[in-house]
């Protein structure tokens, strides 16, 4: 089987991906976008031209530090191995896209910018995420107050024509996801592990053209939390919106990647305005768009209840003692 990537992706999986299971260690994220930087501001330009250098010319020439030089050249001795388990994903039916090639979703890179990642594997059609995406998130105890609201909200979603991004774990995001397919929408599943397994699950889905499921991990990972927070920024960054169903404070992965974005502004967030729920409360009181029951079942698009309920403050200044940590690093 002829595998369809370009010489700079083949680079990148050979540096940083998590394919290749041995003592030879993978570059991380922030080590390969160093060497990238370095690479542009010399005569090399691009990953491919990585290929047979030595370990003097990585340093000598693209001034790369000796620890991250020792790794790559590691590296360049398993291509044979990477080459074998591509082409054994790919008679699996799992594919990869890396941010060189052109169907890899470029809204990423924008949104996202040094946080994006570097690949994904996916299974389906992944022009699905070339449409204008939202995602809904909320507790993952489904609560039956919530149902009808989330059941009204994919509703207006798929009457939008818009693709629902989902994050694939239970309670309200699965729920949100099951009751969108039956109603005949278009999604994205973003997996953060046992991808393989859930490619089985949504088979009728994928098959059907419906549905594309991502992972920026190795499809037969388990279960990592830092892996679950990255997939959860993913999900952001995809997303035109994201609608918040509920979350309390403190409470979990919702919460954290709410607090987070207020800070990277990755999509704008509505709220649902209901008492019930301790952070719904404080979101809004931070700035996050109100979103009312009455506005779901209004004939408003989701653009116009933004433009409706979005209060737009002026910038004022940030004097260093009224940063926030993430503020006073510059992330």
């Amino acid at each position: 089987m002829r595998i369809q990537l370009n010489l700079d992706s083949i680079a990148v999986l050979l540096f940083c991906g998590d394919l290749i299971v041995d003592n030879t260690a993978p570059l991380s994220l922030e080590e390969w976008n160093d060497v990238e930087r370095k690479l542009k501001s010399s005569s090399r330009k691009t990953p491919s031209k990585l290929f047979g250098m030595n370990k003097d010319t990585l340093i000598q020439i693209l001034g790369i530090d000796e620890y991250i030089a020792y790794k790559m050249i590691a590296r360049l001795s398993t291509l044979n191995d990477l080459m074998f388990a591509l082409a054994n994903l790919e008679n699996e039916g799992i594919f990869i896209t890396t941010k060189y090639e052109d169907n890899y979703p470029k809204v990423l890179m924008t949104s996202l910018k040094k946080r994006a990642p570097l690949y994904f594997y996916y299974v389906g059609d992944l022009s699905i995420t070339s449409s204008p995406m939202i995602s809904v998130v909320g507790p993952q105890d489904l609560e039956r107050r919530l149902n009808s609201f989330t059941k009204n909200v994919v509703t207006k979603i798929y009457d939008e024509e818009k693709v629902l991004v989902s994050n694939g774990t239970k309670g309200t995001d699965a729920y949100a996801l099951k009751t969108f397919m039956n109603l005949g929408g278009k999604a994205v599943c973003i997996v953060s592990d046992h991808m393989f397994d859930k490619k089985k699950t949504y088979s009728k889905y994928i098959k059907d053209g419906r549905m594309v499921l991502m992972s920026a991990v190795d499809p037969f990972a388990y279960f990592n939390v830092t892996n679950a927070l990255d997939r959860n920024i993913y999900v952001c960054g995809l997303c035109d919106n994201q609608i918040i169903t509920a979350t309390h404070i403190n409470s979990g992965s919702v919460w954290f990647t709410t607090i987070q974005n207020f800070h990277y502004h990755w999509t704008k967030q509505l709220v649902l305005d209901d008492d019930h729920y301790g952070g719904n409360i404080r979101l809004l009181e931070m700035g996050a768009i109100k979103l009312t029951y009455e506005d779901i079942l209004s004939l408003l698009t989701i653009e116009q209840i933004i433009e409706k309920n979005e209060v737009v403050e002026e910038e004022v200044e940030v004097l260093v003692d009224q940063m926030s940590i993430y503020e006073f690093l510059d992330e």
